[in-house]
């Protein structure tokens, strides 16, 4: 359905008017209105609008006026509208007749006439007759069943295509993923930088910005274009687009507490459900998550603080790290969030670089999370779904311990935690008094001279006596750390003859830095 003048005329969105020409093409068809108070009037007339004014930039221009008409009658305009007796009293003789000429329809108003309100009456008319064009309950329906079966925002997109004269470009803030019904719209947003929040026209279009905001925290950023000229198509649908992505985020996160509940249940071994792994396996997929055996878990402390504010920016942004270090896919990989804590789960496509790759993602981690990185543990490749329960208590256990008692180390092996489970299981004072009694000359020499001996030692054997390797952890020059090796060899440990020699030393390092040694 089409508006035209004589529809306007008819419904009594005008009173009091005067029908001054073209009373034989009130047939025309509205398309949109403009209040016109600006001299460069020419800029802004668009094809099938319907102009309402008081002609004040040009009540005494009757070139300017003229020139008006012209430019009116060649976009095919819908009509003048003109509220008389406030800067003019009559519409002149000379432009009646020229308008008379071109059959162009002028209606003047008397002047207790409201232009904003009848700005507003004809849009809702203008909008009505576009909303009844449209199957509008049987789109809301197709979108709400979609996203209900899928919730993803990539599916939004795709239902959204099928709308002609619109645009729609959606971010997921928390992974920066774009998702778009065209590449016109991808191309405009890498293009041109826009304000987040913003409504503006660029070129023929008119652009909407918004950031969807649920319960305080900013977790989409809608963009929506249309040509100008089919403006009023914006404000059909963004209101519904807005609500939609609303529904996507509430429904994820009701499937990632579901999720999380799951894994939780699988974990801790609260159910016997998934005991072999192809249990795991079916299970998973309910969840469209591809797991493979042998996997390994990592679970990383955080600070409880940090956590609480960037709780969902932070989970999608280990995920993305993963993904990259690990060189996995998203479905091969599931994080859990308790408390402090984020449990990984993820398939192990290289076993033989496992400990690097672990290494490479601690590293990367606690270089992207600096404010909120306290350390990590990880297990050994896991083959047996079984050991899963066993494995992520010890983990949860040894990262409590090292909360409780500030250990040094940000990293700790598979093998740090049974040690330390085992160690834990002693007195800590006999341990200390072992520890000290081996590494007693290297303490000495580090309280009188502030020289970390006792880290560059176990960084040494960790690495296996590559002294390359061990300088580029402990992040100093090479000539640094063989002056600190020959140090440790004054102390009385042979460090470089006798490489065999250096378990219990070893042992002792471990038992200090992990139960004795305060953070620097």
């Amino acid at each position: 359905m089409e508006i035209t003048l004589k529809h306007l005329l008819e419904r009594n969105v005008f009173e009091k008017i005067e029908i001054h020409s073209g009373a034989s093409q009130l047939h025309r068809v509205v398309k949109s209105v403009s209040i016109m108070e600006t001299p460069d009037f020419d800029k802004y007339i668009l094809e099938k609008t319907l102009i309402l004014t008081t002609l004040y930039p040009i009540k005494n221009d009757m070139e300017r006026f003229l020139l008006l008409l012209d430019s009116l009658h060649m976009k095919q305009a819908s009509g003048l509208i003109v509220k008389v007796k406030r800067y003019i009293d009559r519409i002149p003789e000379v432009i009646i007749e020229k308008a008379k000429a071109l059959d162009f329809p002028i209606i003047t108003l008397e002047y207790d006439a409201n232009l904003s309100l009848l700005f507003d009456s004809i849009i809702a008319e203008v909008h009505y007759a576009q909303y009844s064009t449209h199957n509008f309950n049987a789109l809301y329906s197709t979108l709400l069943q979609d996203i209900v079966q899928k919730p993803s925002t990539k599916a939004l997109i795709d239902a959204l295509k099928s709308i002609p004269d619109i645009d729609v470009l959606i971010i997921n803030l928390f992974n920066n993923n774009i998702h778009s019904t065209s590449d016109t719209i991808l191309t405009m947003y890498n293009e041109q930088p826009l304000a987040q929040s913003s409504y503006h026209t660029l070129d023929e279009y008119l652009i909407i910005n918004e950031v969807i905001n649920y319960d305080g925290v900013d977790v989409y950023r809608l963009m929506v274009m249309t040509p100008y000229e089919q403006r009023h198509i914006i404000y059909n649908y963004i209101e519904i687009i807005k609500l939609m992505i609303i529904l996507i985020y509430q429904k994820k996160q009701e499937n990632a507490l579901k999720q999380n509940q799951f894994l939780m249940d699988f974990v801790a071994n609260m159910t016997s459900n998934y005991q072999s792994n192809m249990q795991v396996k079916e299970a998973g997929k309910i969840f469209n998550w591809n797991i493979t055996f042998p996997i390994m878990l990592m679970m990383i402390d955080l600070k409880e603080t940090i956590i609480k504010a960037y709780q969902p920016m932070i989970l999608s942004q280990i995920k993305n790290e993963v993904v990259k270090v690990c060189h996995i896919h998203e479905s091969e990989l599931r994080l859990i969030l308790l408390n402090h804590h984020v449990l990984i789960i993820a398939n192990l496509k290289q076993p033989q670089h496992y400990k690097s790759m672990m290494v490479a993602l601690h590293d990367s981690l606690k270089d992207h999370f600096q404010e909120a990185f306290v350390r990590a543990a990880y297990s050994t490749p896991i083959g047996e779904a079984s050991d899963i329960p066993t494995t992520y208590t010890s983990l949860f256990e040894t990262l409590n311990h090292a909360r409780l008692n500030q250990l040094n180390s940000s990293l700790i092996h598979d093998h740090h935690v049974r040690m330390v489970n085992l160690l834990k299981k002693l007195d800590s004072s006999v341990l200390l008094e072992y520890a000290r009694s081996i590494l007693k000359p290297l303490l000495d020499y580090e309280e009188k001279h502030d020289l970390p001996l006792i880290k560059t030692y176990y960084h040494y054997i960790e690495c296996q006596f590559n002294a390359k390797q061990a300088a580029t952890q402990l992040f100093i020059h090479y000539n640094s750390l063989r002056y600190r090796l020959n140090v440790i060899e004054s102390c009385g440990y042979p460090i470089f003859s006798n490489q065999e020699s250096h378990f219990e030393v070893y042992f002792a390092l471990t038992i200090y830095l992990y139960f004795f040694k305060q953070k620097e």
